[in-house]
C-alpha cells in the first residue's frame, strides 16, 4: 500500500514523469514507509533519523551478516530417551496438552481456515528485504519462486494467505503461523528485528558488493513467536496497510501490531488495557471493541472489518474521510473502532485503496468513499480536484448488479472483477495504470475521460473493461500498478514500473497490460495476485492442506 521507493538513478531515468507526480500528489498523503527508506543504504542503517536543520550524523554502512539466516521451521525432537521413558520435551508437551484440555472452552468457529497450499512467487525491487529472498537477494525483474515458502520443501512454511503492505508482507501458514518480511521500521513485522551485523565502520576499505547485506530478520520470511497470541488460537485471514498489520481469527477475534501515520508524520496505534495511548504496538495486541469479524482489509493508515451482521468498523487515521464521516462526539476518537454509515446491517464484503475504502451490500449495490482526487473512488462528479473528498459513501452506478466480487485499490486508480470474468479499471491514467489505451472517441468523450490543461488524458471517470485480459479471476492494485489474473492462470501486469513490480523483466512503464511470460510461472495456474509499494506477488494453488 506504499508509495514506491525512489533513488537518485532512479529520477536521472524518470525526471519529467517523477516530476509531475510529485507535484499532483494528495496533499494530505501522509508521509510512508517508502519515504522513510527513500535514503541510501548507509543513511538508511543509521539508528537515528536528521532532520535537515540539524547536523549530519557520521555515515555508518552495514556490516557483513554475523551469523546465519534464520530457518524456516524449528520443530522439537520426537525422541525418547535411551531408558525408553518419555523425553522432557515430551513430558512437556503432555503437560501442556494437559492444561489446554482443563482451560475454558473457546467461542465457536464463526470463520473458515484456509486449506489451499500456495507457491508463491515474488518479484520487484527489495532494498530492504521487501522481497523476503534472504539477506542476499534484492531484486527480482521477473516472478521467483520465494525459497522459504516453497511448499515442496519440508523445512519451508506453506502459505494458505497472504498480504502485501507498503514495504512489508505478512502471510498465514498452514501450520497456523503469522509470519512476515519486509521493513520494520514502526514494527510492522510484529517481532523482533535489532541485528548486531547492521552496521559497520565506514573508513572500512571494501568494492566488493557482496559486501553489502540486509538484515537477515527483516529480509527473511519468519514467524511472530506463537506465544504472542493465546493458546488454541487459530487465524484465518491476515491483512497489511502502510506501517500496521492484522490477523483474524477463526471466532472474529482481530489482532494487531505497527502503526497508523498521519500527514504530519505522527504514529499512533490506539490504547493498551490501562487507556495509555500506543504510538506504536510492537507485538500483537487484540483489537478492542469490535464484535464478531468475519473480513478485515487496510488501507495506508486505516482498517475496515466486516461483521457477522453485515455491519463495517473503522480505526486509524480518518484525514481523508476513509470512514465515510467526519467524527464527532463520543465517537470522535478514531483509534477506537466504530460503525461506518454506510450498508449498516446489510453490508457482504469490503476493500480498500490507501486512502478510499469499498463495501458492496446484499443487493449487489458496490458503495465508495474517502479520497477521490483522481476518480478512484469512483464519483465522476468530484473527480479532478487535488484534494477531492467525497464526504459520504457514494454507489458506482456502473458497478452495481455486475455481481462484482473483488475490488482493489491503488493511490489513484481502482479496479474490479465481477463473476462473469469482466474486469473493470478507473482513476489515474497517466502512467498506465489501468492497462487500457484509450480511443480518440472516448478521449474526447467528457464524461468517460477528463484531460489536463494540457489536453493529455488524465482520468478515466467510469469504470471501463480491460480488453486483453479475458475472464479475470482476480486483480490487485499497487501505488501505480496493477496485476490481473485469468480464468487460464495468467498474470497480466501495467502501470508504473521502475522497480521491476511488474514482472516482465524491465524496469519500463507499460501501457497496456502486458503477459508475464517467465518461465517460473509459464505452465502455472495463478490463481491470486498481490501488490506493495515497490513490489508484487503471484500464487497457485500447489495443493490442499
Amino acid at each position: 500500500m506504499g508509495r514506491p521507493k525512489t533513488s537518485a538513478s532512479g529520477a536521472s531515468k524518470r525526471t519529467e514523469k517523477d516530476a509531475e507526480r510529485a507535484l499532483n500528489a494528495d496533499s494530505k498523503s501522509p508521509t510512508s514507509n517508502s519515504k522513510k527508506r527513500h535514503a541510501t543504504k548507509e543513511t538508511r542503517s543509521s539508528k537515528t533519523a536528521t532532520s535537515p536543520s540539524t547536523t549530519s550524523a557520521p555515515v555508518v554502512k552495514r556490516k557483513r551478516a554475523q551469523s546465519e539466516v534464520p530457518t524456516a521451521d524449528d520443530v522439537t525432537s520426537n525422541k525418547r530417551s535411551k531408558t525408553g521413558r518419555p523425553s522432557k520435551d515430551q513430558t512437556k508437551s503432555r503437560s501442556a496438552k494437559s492444561r489446554e484440555s482443563e482451560a475454558p472452552a473457546l467461542p465457536a468457529a464463526i470463520n473458515e481456515v484456509p486449506q489451499d497450499i500456495l507457491t508463491v512467487f515474488v518479484f520487484g525491487t527489495g532494498e530492504n528485504g521487501e522481497l523476503g529472498l534472504g539477506p542476499k537477494k534484492n531484486e527480482a525483474l521477473r516472478p521467483v519462486l520465494n525459497p522459504f515458502l516453497d511448499p515442496s520443501s519440508p523445512d519451508a512454511f506453506h502459505i494458505v494467505d497472504f498480504a502485501c503492505g507498503g514495504m512489508h508482507t505478512v502471510v498465514l501458514s498452514a501450520k497456523n503461523q503469522i509470519i512476515t518480511w519486509g521493513v520494520n521500521d514502526n514494527k510492522a513485522l510484529g517481532r523482533q528485528t535489532d541485528w548486531d551485523g547492521g552496521l559497520r565502520d565506514v573508513d572500512a576499505e571494501s568494492d566488493d558488493e557482496d559486501d553489502t547485506t540486509l538484515n537477515p530478520l527483516e529480509s527473511t520470511p519468519t514467524e511472530i513467536p506463537a506465544k504472542q497470541f493465546p493458546p488454541g488460537t487459530r487465524f484465518t485471514q491476515v491483512a497489511a496497510g502502510d506501517s500496521c498489520s492484522f490477523a483474524l481469527t477463526d471466532t472474529g477475534l482481530v489482532y494487531g501490531w505497527g502503526s497508523f501515520r498521519d500527514a504530519q508524520g505522527n504514529n499512533r496505534f490506539g490504547y493498551d488495557t490501562d487507556g495509555n495511548i500506543i504510538a506504536t504496538q510492537e507485538t500483537p495486541i487484540h483489537i478492542r471493541g469490535l464484535p464478531k469479524i468475519t473480513q478485515i482489509v487496510c488501507g495506508d493508515n486505516h482498517t475496515l472489518a466486516l461483521d457477522t451482521k453485515g455491519d463495517i468498523w473503522a480505526w486509524g487515521y480518518n484525514e481523508q474521510n476513509q470512514f465515510g464521516r467526519h467524527l464527532f462526539g463520543r465517537q470522535q476518537d478514531s483509534f477506537v473502532p466504530s460503525q461506518v454509515r454506510v450498508c449498516r446491517g446489510n453490508a457482504k464484503y469490503i476493500a480498500s485503496g490507501p486512502y478510499h475504502s469499498f463495501a458492496i451490500d446484499r443487493q449487489d449495490n458496490v458503495w465508495a468513499w474517502g479520497a477521490n482526487s483522481y476518480g478512484q473512488a469512483g464519483d465522476p462528479k468530484s473527480a479532478g480536484g487535488d484534494s477531492a473528498v467525497l464526504r459520504a459513501p457514494v454507489k458506482i452506478q456502473p458497478l452495481c448488479q455486475k455481481k462484482v466480487t473483488t475490488l482493489a485499490g491503488g493511490a489513484h486508480h481502482s479496479a474490479a472483477v465481477t463473476a462473469g470474468g469482466q474486469c473493470f479499471v478507473w482513476g489515474r491514467i497517466d502512467a498506465g495504470q489501468l492497462g487500457v489505451v484509450f480511443t480518440p472517441e472516448q478521449i474526447q468523450d467528457e464524461n468517460s475521460i477528463r484531460c489536463d490543461d494540457r489536453g493529455k488524458p488524465r482520468i478515466c471517470l467510469r469504470p471501463t473493461t480491460v480488453p486483453n485480459v479475458e475472464q479475470a479471476v482476480d486483480v490487485a492494485c499497487g501505488t501505480d500498478h496493477t496485476l490481473f489474473i485469468n480464468k487460464s492462470g495468467a498474470a497480466y501486469s501495467s502501470g508504473f514500473g521502475f522497480q521491476g513490480q511488474l514482472g516482465l523483466g524491465s524496469s519500463d512503464d507499460v501501457e497496456v497490460a502486458a503477459l508475464i511470460k517467465a518461465k517460473t510461472v509459464r505452465d502455472r495456474c495463478l490463481i491470486r495476485t498481490g501488490a506493495g509499494g515497490n513490489g508484487s506477488i503471484v500464487a497457485d494453488i500447489a495443493k490442499r492442506n
